[in-house]
């Protein structure tokens, strides 16, 4: 079963060894807000918040969103010009 977003975003909390207040000090969101998004009765993230995490965390809101079980973006190849 796919984790939801509020286990994704408690256990990477959890595997920093953050506890909500740190967390909240390193990324300016409320304690109270962080808390809420790990509650089972979550019900609304903000895209602010959203990308605050995920750029903290290192992995994408796709990630978080459950839409992803990768972490990280693929690689993106470089693009050469088709005429060089």
């Amino acid at each position: 079963m796919a984790l939801t977003i509020q286990e994704r975003l408690k256990d990477l909390r959890v595997e920093r060894g953050l506890t909500l207040e740190q967390l909240a000090e390193q990324t300016q969101l409320s304690k109270s807000a962080l808390g809420s998004y790990e509650a089972d009765d979550f019900k609304d993230i903000s895209h602010y918040a959203l990308i605050k995490l995920a750029k903290f965390y290192g992995v994408t809101a796709d990630y978080l969103l459950g839409i992803s079980r990768d972490k990280k973006s693929p690689k993106r190849q470089s693009c050469r010009p088709a005429f060089e």
